[in-house]
């Protein structure tokens, strides 16, 4: 099931800034995995959907939605600053959560990085390991 923000009705919006290095992260998970992503974080008891434009938090005990970041502007931004956007609050606890919780996202899609990039060294290597030859090169003749 998508969720839709437009369709809830927050108790709270707030404005929120991630992290640069966070936002990078989760964003080059999303371009090397695809998109959706679904990441469980067991230590906040939530499940996090994301996609480009949205991030939606539910509880894993009754799938309700707890908050979602929206309304990222990426545009006109170094790599190296932080990015604005839009926390909406859907649970009266998320506030407790809510500056936890992308960190907490990126370190697991860091890991699904690792073990995505071991699975596509396994398979075939993309390159090929220039080894040092003993001996003149051919090239300069010597």
């Amino acid at each position: 099931m998508t969720f839709d923000p437009r369709t809830r009705v927050p108790i709270r919006i707030l404005p929120k800034t991630i992290d640069a290095a966070c936002y990078n992260r989760i964003s080059l998970a999303l371009a090397r995995l695809g998109e959706p992503l679904n990441v469980e974080i067991g230590a906040l008891r939530m499940i996090i959907r994301v996609e480009r434009r949205l991030w939606v938090a539910r509880s894993l005990v009754n799938e309700i939605p707890l908050m979602a970041w929206v309304n990222f502007q990426v545009g006109g931004r170094g790599l190296h600053e932080p990015v604005p956007c839009q926390v909406r609050l859907y649970h009266f606890h998320a506030s407790l959560l809510m500056g936890h919780a992308p960190q907490l996202l990126a370190n697991k899609l860091d890991l699904r990085l690792e073990q995505y990039g071991n699975r596509l060294r396994r398979r075939s290597p993309a390159v090929t390991p220039l080894t040092r030859r003993e001996g003149p090169s051919p090239r300069r003749g010597v």
